[in-house]
């Protein structure tokens, strides 16, 4: 009895180290697939990172970490699981924004179930101040234009749900995706945004190399991006706000959630976009009140602060968060972007 006992034991622990282990084989991680993709009016192909639902089959790595930041933990060239799935369009930062500041919501987004397309903008130096806004119209082409290359892909084509297409953007990306659902710049507005320096975010670097908006070619500002694959859109913290068509707000269709980081006191005037809940048909507006404009930004390293502080940038970045802390302030971005886009994209 106690031998047959023994095998008993024997055969459900093996069995279950085995279910155990193809569990764990089983489980979902997070992939990502780094592309690059031509885009009119570039010089240099865009950086564009896929990140999906995979199973466990590619190396791992930290996206985005270094000497200042944590990384994301993702597989590179992960196998994608079976299935469609929603997609989301993100685009990140100002002018001289930082790749891979977007990697932790990406991974969240993956973890909720769709696939994040990445796109990251040409790097652009302290010196470019003169031809920085031309990334005003460049960086919404570059969106539409990688959603169609997705679109053709033989790898993702049949992996993404055409009719579950979503925009997320922060700070100039949010910008982008407004103008992706219709909005519109007005000329005349843009050049008088740094009339007042606090106005705008680039205001005093545009100063700085004597940048007149009133003089240089803004041509391209006249474009309009509408691209009607894209059925809804959040926007965090949007830069330019004041500077849109109010016939052009007024005239987008799709639904948009626009969230800003901090409250009513504390959010920068440039970044304020409370007033366009009042423009746009069907929007809704939020605060995230104990966050500010840099929680947006990827979790510091404990000597991060200091390394910027040596640098000479300032460590704001990295101190903003300490009493909350930037993960918590992470999930409740993250989970308010998700409900909106479950909400705005639900079958």
């Amino acid at each position: 009895m106690l031998r047959i006992s023994f095998v008993i034991l024997v055969y459900f622990s093996v069995s279950s180290f085995f279910l155990s282990f193809a569990a764990k084989a089983d489980e979902t991680v997070v992939g990502i697939k780094e592309l690059a993709i031509e885009s009119p009016g570039r010089t240099v192909p865009l950086k564009v990172m896929m990140w999906y639902p995979a199973r466990e089959s590619g190396e791992v790595v930290s996206v985005g970490q270094n000497a200042v930041f944590e990384g994301t933990v993702a597989q590179e060239n992960a196998s994608i699981i079976s299935g469609t799935f929603p997609v989301v369009l993100l685009s990140h930062g100002g002018m001289r924004s930082a790749p891979n500041q977007s990697s932790w919501l990406a991974s969240k987004l993956v973890k909720n179930g769709f696939i994040v397309v990445d796109v990251k903008a040409p790097a652009l130096g302290y010196d470019d101040a003169l031809i920085a806004n031309q990334e005003l119209w460049k960086r919404p082409n570059d969106i539409s234009t990688v959603l169609t290359e997705i679109e053709k892909n033989p790898d993702w084509r049949t992996r993404i749900d055409r009719q579950r297409i979503g925009a997320v953007g922060f700070f100039l990306g949010g910008t982008s995706v407004l103008s992706l659902v219709g909005a519109r710049i007005d000329k005349d507005r843009f050049v008088q945004s740094c009339d007042e320096i606090e106005e705008g975010m680039d205001c005093k670097w545009f100063e700085k190399f004597d940048v007149n908006l009133r003089a240089i070619d803004l041509t391209g500002l006249g474009k309009k991006h509408l691209d009607k694959r894209i059925q809804a859109a959040v926007i965090i913290d949007p830069e330019l706000t004041t500077s849109f068509s109010e016939q052009g707000l007024e005239e987008i269709t799709v639904p948009v959630r626009i969230i800003n980081l901090g409250s009513e006191e504390t959010i920068p005037r440039a970044l304020n976009a409370s007033g366009l809940a009042r423009k746009i048909p069907n929007s809704s507006y939020t605060r995230i009140e104990n966050a500010t404009h840099f929680s947006a930004f990827s979790v510091c390293k404990p000597k991060g602060a200091f390394i910027l502080k040596e640098e000479g940038a300032g460590d704001e970045i990295c101190v903003s968060d300490v009493k909350v802390g930037r993960e918590n302030l992470h999930n409740q971005i993250a989970d308010t972007v998700t409900g909106a886009l479950n909400k705005y994209l639900k079958k």
